[in-house]
């Protein structure tokens, strides 16, 4: 994995101080799961960096353009990742009194940390689990392949006694379901 050192030794020396850092990294892609994002160009950042005096922290956000590919459709559409970034910091050994459940990096000797897991958790955790080009898409046909989105399919997939819906046919007033 790719780091992104930041020195922090003048911070250290200076409770309260901060300093801010806006930059890019290219990223070929992310995968999360089973989800595949291709970058449409480089993952950015706007993070500062602060000495609280028990820990460092990094806040700010992260955002990264990306083409994902519709869960329903399967059409590829340009989207956008981005979140807040979190990062704590402190030194080796100085993490007892931090509750178990803050994720914590460590400073190293020389004064220096690396924001770049901080980064990536939030494009991990704001992936979308099941990406959609529009909330509304139909979907393709499960029998013949045809994009519902542009128009209708003729194979009469939704006649059969095997789709998974068929049983909710016989509550329709009717016996036929609402088109």
């Amino acid at each position: 994995m790719e780091t992104y050192p930041v020195k922090i030794a003048e911070l250290l020396d200076s409770l309260g101080s901060s300093m801010p850092i806006a930059d890019s990294f290219t990223l070929p892609s992310l995968d999360v799961g089973d989800e595949h994002f291709e970058m449409r160009g480089p993952v950015t950042f706007e993070v500062t960096v602060a000495n609280t005096g028990t820990a460092v922290i990094a806040y700010g956000r992260v955002s990264a353009p990306v083409v994902a590919q519709c869960r329903r459709c399967l059409c590829d559409f340009d989207t956008v990742i981005e979140g807040d970034v979190e990062g704590f910091y402190v030194y080796p050994g100085a993490d007892d009194d931090i509750p178990e459940e803050q994720d914590v990096e460590y400073i190293d000797p020389e004064g220096v940390v690396d924001i770049m897991p901080a980064l990536m958790s939030v494009l991990v955790l704001e992936a979308p689990f099941a990406p959609l080009h529009d909330e509304e898409c139909a979907g393709i046909c499960t029998q013949c392949g045809t994009d519902l989105n542009t128009g209708t399919c003729t194979c009469d997939c939704d006649a059969g006694p095997d789709h998974p819906f068929a049983a909710l046919r016989a509550l329709a007033p009717d016996g036929n379901a609402a088109d």
